[in-house]
């Protein structure tokens, strides 16, 4: 692993430690509070930011972008595989409430449809968050510009599971954490059982196509909490659909091409 994996796995554990270390804090709640009497932002701003932290919304975006890039894709698919089984286990294994099952709904501002019960930690947005800006720095060309819009919506999406009342501060430390972590066991799993090779075939290629035409559908099947997230899935909706356009575009234009030259 190169020096950059060790400070990104050390980066995760600090960010699991501390999580682990405020949960059991009084800053925990202190902390939640404060943020609710001094919001910034509207509601639908952090709907709309809260959005980008979906799951399959996420997912979404990544399958487009590391579409051509068989080695960056099994690393997202690695991600999400381990992460659709290492999330639940760990709510219930941790067992921690959510805020408004445990304050007073008046100290809190909830927005939409803010979940009541369940288990709190880890937030999944928050790792879903964290492994996209992961396999993003990883599978990307490092612009500054680019990378530093990559962090700010990091942490706004992290911010937003404390605004819309979902999470505590230790659940998004803990989230961010392990996405970190995610990422570099998928890019491990891929040293020691690579899928690359696989994913680069037509086969793998529709069955990717497919894929993210499910993502589409699961991304709208939730109701409307708000036009913040509608205005969120409408733009990762049209910015997957003109891609993947594209794509289909430069493919047929590429087997005319060669069907010319072999004739």
């Amino acid at each position: 692993m190169s020096q950059v994996h060790w400070r990104c796995g050390f980066l995760a554990l600090l960010c699991i430690v501390c999580g682990l270390y405020l949960h059991g804090s009084p800053l925990n709640q202190q902390w939640l509070i404060w943020g609710h009497r001094n919001s910034w932002f509207s509601d639908q701003f952090w709907l709309f930011v809260t959005q980008w932290g979906d799951a399959a919304q996420a997912l979404l975006l990544l399958l487009t972008l590391c579409m051509l890039r068989p080695i960056n894709l099994a690393w997202v698919l690695k991600t999400w595989l381990m992460g659709m089984i290492a999330t639940p286990l760990l709510k219930v294994a941790l067992d921690a409430q959510r805020p408004l099952s445990v304050l007073d709904p008046q100290l809190l501002l909830a927005i939409g449809q803010t979940p009541m019960g369940g288990h709190s930690m880890p937030s999944g947005h928050s790792l879903t968050a964290a492994s996209m800006a992961a396999l993003l720095f990883f599978s990307l060309e490092r612009d500054r510009v680019v990378w530093r819009g990559v962090l700010i919506l990091v942490g706004l999406i992290a911010l937003s599971r404390l605004a819309v009342g979902a999470h505590w501060p230790a659940d998004v430390l803990v989230g961010l954490g392990l996405g970190l972590l995610l990422v570099l066991c998928a890019q491990l799993w891929e040293q020691v059982q690579p899928w690359a090779q696989h994913l680069a075939s037509d086969r793998a290629q529709r069955l990717m196509l497919v894929l993210m035409l499910l993502l589409i559908y699961l991304v709208w099947r939730p109701p409307s909490e708000g036009w913040g997230m509608d205005g969120a899935r409408c733009v990762i909706t049209l910015g997957v659909l003109a891609t993947l356009a594209r794509y289909r575009s430069h493919k047929r234009m590429g087997q005319k091409l060669k069907g010319g030259w072999n004739g």
